[in-house]
């Protein structure tokens, strides 16, 4: 029984993650779930960011249907660089973020407001990111590889890390 004692806390938090974690991945497959083969409307949002922030940057970029897939083309001065699609959109990772937050923290308001806050830190960052994945895509085609599947991703989870660390280090008392 002091064993359990022992790992009370740490029991405690994974029961807390696993529980909301299941929660809100539901939640959002069944938000998919009315999108069969066809874009959800997160993923058009984030398309018609992407487009305007280049455009205010002064770079010519167009987002349409892919056609019969659900996605986005990302065309950049004519070119197809990228598909844009539902995970692109960095709401597995928010989701990921806010379980950790809401079974981390003690204090409800501060919790609630860093969730919020940090997804929307997250929501931005990813959209920039998309935006600099870009670049390289047309730029430098032949780093699609590395640049996709590792410094991209690296980047993300990245950035939740230090927002993780940074609420632990000042929220959590």
């Amino acid at each position: 029984m002091s064993i359990l004692k022992t790992y009370y806390p740490t029991l405690k938090f994974i029961g807390k993650f696993v529980l909301i974690y299941v929660i809100l991945v539901l939640a959002y497959n069944f938000y998919l779930s009315f999108y069969q083969n066809q874009t959800d409307i997160i993923t058009v949002w984030v398309g018609k960011m992407i487009s305007g922030i280049y455009n205010l940057l002064g770079v010519d970029v167009q987002t349409m249907p892919v056609g019969t897939e659900p996605g986005l083309k990302l065309m950049v001065k004519g070119q197809y660089v990228a598909r844009i699609v539902e995970g692109c959109t960095a709401i597995s990772v928010i989701i990921m973020f806010v379980a950790f937050i809401l079974s981390f923290g003690k204090h409800l308001q501060k919790t609630l407001i860093f969730a919020i806050t940090g997804s929307i830190l997250i929501f931005v960052f990813n959209l920039l990111r998309i935006v600099f994945l870009g670049y390289i895509l047309y730029t430098f085609p032949q780093y699609q590889d590395v640049a996709h599947r590792i410094i991209f991703p690296a980047m993300i989870y990245g950035f939740v890390v230090i927002l993780w660390l940074y609420f632990i280090l000042k929220y959590h008392e």
